[in-house]
């Protein structure tokens, strides 16, 4: 007897979710690629700390962490935002700590959106925020970051008949991949217009501690934690190894809500990474995350001979650990030109197009590849110059 095959039609969400920023290689192709010397990942994103040999936990270290280890953890980091914030939480209440960033948007998306729900995300911007609303059967809305304003949001939006439907707004400060910061001033009036449209406010804030200079936080101005909260990785703002573990912060009902959300996929955290986030956190800044800064400060000085080279103008500002640059002379189509690029010369970069239609015409390089890379990428373009040079003289 031969059996019927069974088909099943995939959920609707699964074919609105937005693309991948390096989909525009096929994933077959690009994963034994990724593993030849001779291909530049200048598009991904690869944490550059690694765990130490005196680092390695012992079984006993992976062990689920107990109640007491994470409230002191807690109480770190509610000292760390009142040394360098200047606010006061309530470490029980007003702080969550959980995976990673990516799991603890999620999180705050299913406790707060159900089917047909509103919520507002940036374009230009990572797929994250809309995928997540997706996910959760929502209507993700765009609001515009777009060149013609240099990268500054435009809120419009928000105080139409949408804004007052809408059930939260997701903010990136500072901004992957434009690097773009609200300022304190653009921040408090967020939080008022929030406050006024009965909108929850969702910072992404995931390279506040790269800059020297620390951006502004949600949290710190008027109305700013009535309003929302900030969802932080203790990797990318402590300088530890790239591990699901981070955490959010601000009002204490948004808390609770993900809280309860958090009971369907409940968090594994071990002790050991408690311990280690603990010492980060009063040890800020860390030697390691010192160590980051001069590593993507390096990458950044070799990464503008490259922009040369490949005739891109950097149009980013500086705070986040990429470059943001316009192509000037060729394929002014992101994506087939950083597949030329990816083809002829196996330099991989991020497509601008793949945040948003603003980005097209754009490209995105990751200074968290080693500042090698980006000298052997420039050395490898301006030998294929040559080379056409050469033949053109012929």
């Amino acid at each position: 007897m031969i059996n019927k095959k069974v088909i099943i039609d995939k959920a609707n969400r699964l074919h609105q979710m937005a693309p991948d920023i390096l989909s525009f290689i096929q994933t077959s192709s690009l994963r034994p690629i990724l593993k030849k010397p001779d291909l530049i990942n200048l598009g991904g994103f690869n944490w550059p700390a690694a765990f130490e040999d005196f680092q390695n936990p012992t079984a006993k270290e992976m062990t689920p962490a107990s109640t007491e280890a994470i409230s002191g953890l807690k109480e770190d980091l509610g000292s760390w935002f009142e040394q360098h914030y200047h606010v006061k939480l309530n470490s029980a209440k007003e702080i969550y700590i959980g995976g990673n960033i990516r799991s603890l948007i999620f999180l705050l998306t299913v406790a707060y959106i159900e089917s047909g729900d509103i919520a507002f995300v940036p374009e230009l911007g990572i797929p994250l925020y809309r995928k997540a609303v997706t996910a959760c059967g929502g209507e993700p809305i765009n609001y515009s970051i777009a060149g013609r304003n240099n990268w500054s949001p435009g809120f419009e939006r928000i105080s139409t008949h949408l804004g007052r439907v809408a059930r939260l707004l997701f903010i990136n400060s500072p901004h992957n991949p434009t690097g773009f910061e609200l300022d304190e001033k653009e921040m408090t009036e967020l939080a008022w217009i929030a406050g006024h449209e009965n909108l929850l406010l969702i910072n992404d804030a995931a390279y506040q501690s790269l800059p020297e200079r620390r951006p502004v936080s949600l949290l710190s101005v008027i109305g700013g934690k009535k309003v929302g909260v900030e969802v932080y990785s203790f990797a990318y703002n402590f300088g530890l190894p790239s591990f699901p573990f981070g955490f959010i912060a601000g009002n204490r009902e948004i808390i609770n809500a993900v809280k309860q959300a958090a009971t369907l996929l409940p968090d594994y955290i071990p002790e050991y990474y408690i311990r280690l986030a603990s010492r980060a956190v009063r040890q800020y800044p860390s030697d390691s995350l010192k160590n980051i800064r001069k590593a993507i400060a390096a990458a950044n000085s070799e990464a503008n001979n490259l922009l040369e080279t490949m005739a891109l103008e950097r149009t980013d500002t500086g705070t986040v650990p990429f470059v943001w640059a316009r192509i000037l002379k060729g394929d002014r189509n992101s994506t087939s030109a950083a597949r030329q690029l990816y083809r002829r010369h196996r330099v991989l970069v991020a497509p601008g197009n793949a945040f948003g239609d603003s980005g097209q015409g754009y490209f995105r390089l990751s200074l968290t590849a080693p500042a090698e890379d980006y000298r052997e990428a420039a050395r490898r373009l301006r030998k294929k110059l040559k080379l056409l040079k050469k033949r053109d003289n012929q």
